[in-house]
């Protein structure tokens, strides 16, 4: 074979293997599953704490429970704590050693009933002192980066078992502890716009909705009247709405209407009706997407 033919072989040859390879990566990632993550972070009715589940037989599943993936667990601690629940479906956690739940088994239900398949919820939730000088979920605060680390973790375990993960957007329920350390109430406003547009940014995309439940009017952060609604509570509620009505993208949901046990959280029935409320919120939202 002269030296013309064997080069022009050589290339072909190349040409040939190029393709195969070619073929072959567009193939594995035709087959890479994508899965729907939703980031939920807040506090105590976060958590779900007191919503009992008093079911027969404990917590009943339905197809949309076992359908999705979900993780939970409280900060700082995160994987370490013994309440952390890794990867599986969703069938309720432990939360002081009571089986409880909170809005993922209504919000990912609604989502389910809508045709959404593929879901992957990672929870988080904390409480904070009245001794803290700066707003811990803030970016660089303890708990934000408590709260990163964990789903970052979690979303590295999704991509070793060779899922595509997006995160399509977020739900939190928190702002009690604000009311309470009474100091950060008049910052909540902003210290939530910029914390969404920081999430956005490392996760998402600058529309991902946001979905927020306004507080309860907490007898704890505010056990006196407040017929001027000036109290510290007051202050964090009004903040919710405005997050929720300024912020491109982002809304807010009303559960002063639903039954409150042990003074401001919610029976399993009421995490229930959040969720459902979460989805309905995020299904509009998402319609908004351009």
């Amino acid at each position: 074979m002269s030296r013309l033919a064997v080069t022009r072989f050589c290339l072909e040859l190349g040409l040939v293997a190029g393709i195969v390879l070619a073929v072959a990566t567009a193939s594995q990632a035709a087959d890479q599953k994508v899965l729907n993550v939703f980031l939920l972070a807040g506090q105590s009715n976060m958590a779900g704490a007191d919503s009992e589940v008093m079911e027969p037989g404990g917590f009943q599943q339905t197809e949309a429970d076992r359908a999705s993936r979900f993780t939970t667990a409280p900060l700082p601690e995160g994987d370490k704590s013994p309440q952390y629940l890794p990867w599986g479906e969703i069938r309720g956690h432990s939360v002081k050693n009571k089986l409880v739940h909170g809005p993922e088994v209504g919000f990912a239900r609604e989502l389910h009933a809508a045709g959404w398949r593929d879901l992957a919820l990672i929870k988080v939730y904390a409480n904070f002192s009245r001794e803290v000088e700066t707003w811990p979920w803030a970016q660089g605060g303890t708990l934000f980066e408590a709260w990163t680390r964990f789903v970052d973790a979690r979303l590295a375990e999704l991509r070793e078992q060779g899922y595509e993960v997006r995160v399509r957007g977020f739900l939190w329920h928190q702002g009690i502890d604000d009311a309470i350390h009474k100091k950060l109430a008049v910052s909540y406003q902003q210290n939530l716009t910029d914390l969404i547009g920081v999430l956005r940014k490392r996760y998402a995309d600058d529309q991902a909705p946001f979905v927020l439940a306004r507080s309860v009017n907490s007898r704890i952060a505010q056990p006196q009247p407040d017929p001027q609604n000036v109290s510290p509570m007051a202050v964090v509620r009004r903040a919710q709405v405005q997050v929720g009505e300024s912020v491109p993208h982002a809304a807010w949901i009303d559960v002063d209407d639903l039954l409150n046990v042990n003074t401001h959280h919610f029976s399993a029935a009421g995490q229930l009706v959040i969720g459902q409320r979460y989805g309905k919120s995020f299904l509009e939202l998402q319609k908004k997407r351009k």
